[in-house]
């Protein structure tokens, strides 16, 4: 999908915080697990949310994910809001899907930028994404960093 498509997009999104006073242990890969279901056939999904911010009124952030026979590619939009205007990031990259264990247990991860510095996402059951801290952990200070599946 172009990008001015997708920039054409309108959605509503929200955050969530929950509680949590225990420190989560870091992911581990799985062992064995099946290949990516985006290289079984064409993927394309997209995520939308206002992320919190220390220093402004919050990042509204749209996450492309798009796979083909060509390779999976991301689109992240970023703006922050409020302040002396919105500013806005684009970046665009490889993505993999990565199947780790999280607090125990078997958790799908999407991995922006797998071979650099990455960003993670972890899938959530009912399609959203949290995005997770370095290293592919939780946040520990209790906020969901969600975006909602559009």
């Amino acid at each position: 999908m172009p990008a001015f498509v997708l920039l054409g997009l309108v959605a509503l999104a929200g955050c969530g915080r929950e509680g949590g006073d225990a420190a989560p242990a870091p992911p581990a890969p799985a062992q064995a697990e099946s290949a990516p279901a985006h290289e079984a056939e064409a993927f394309d999904r997209s995520w939308l949310g206002v992320l919190p911010c220390a220093d402004c009124d919050g990042i509204q952030t749209r996450l492309q994910l798009r796979a083909d026979a060509d390779g999976a590619r991301y689109l992240l939009e970023e703006t922050y809001l409020g302040g002396e205007g919105n500013q806005q990031f684009l970046q665009e990259g490889e993505w993999r899907e990565e199947t780790v264990q999280i607090n125990g247990a078997p958790a799908v991860v999407y991995r922006l930028d797998p071979d650099g510095p990455a960003r993670w996402f972890w899938l959530q059951p009912d399609g959203a994404l949290e995005m997770l801290e370095a290293e592919g952990r939780p946040a520990v200070d209790g906020v969901l960093y969600r975006l909602q599946r559009l």
